[in-house]
């Protein structure tokens, strides 16, 4: 379980990394901002995919229980499922929710 750790917490510093370099292309008023967050939505949709199933394996194999890494997967899914940001507001909105649901998950994988 540690190497999954190891590996989720790579992938969430990874997209933290990513959402500051999508806070400077703002200040830069950069307009393909909105695509790239799409981009990165669509891949930690997918790196959430294959964590859950990774989670379920190791709950059935009788290890740990991750059901509150779960949940706040989930949550962090339901942030990434979030439609286009079509304004700056929203634009926000959506780096602010999905930030804080990365941090929540960092913070609880860094308890174990």
């Amino acid at each position: 379980m540690k190497n999954f750790n190891e590996q989720f917490s790579s992938f969430l510093k990874n997209a933290s990394s990513k959402f500051e370099e999508l806070q400077l292309q703002t200040a830069l008023g950069k307009a393909e901002l909105s695509d790239k967050l799409e981009e990165l939505k669509k891949e930690a949709r997918q790196k959430i995919s294959l964590a859950k199933v990774d989670m379920n394996d190791a709950v059935k194999s009788g290890k740990e229980n991750y059901q509150h890494l779960k949940a706040k997967l989930e949550h962090l899914e339901l942030q990434l499922a979030l439609g286009k940001a079509e304004t700056s507001e929203e634009l926000s909105k959506q780096k602010k929710n999905i930030k804080a649901a990365i941090q929540d998950i960092k913070n609880l994988l860094a308890k174990d």
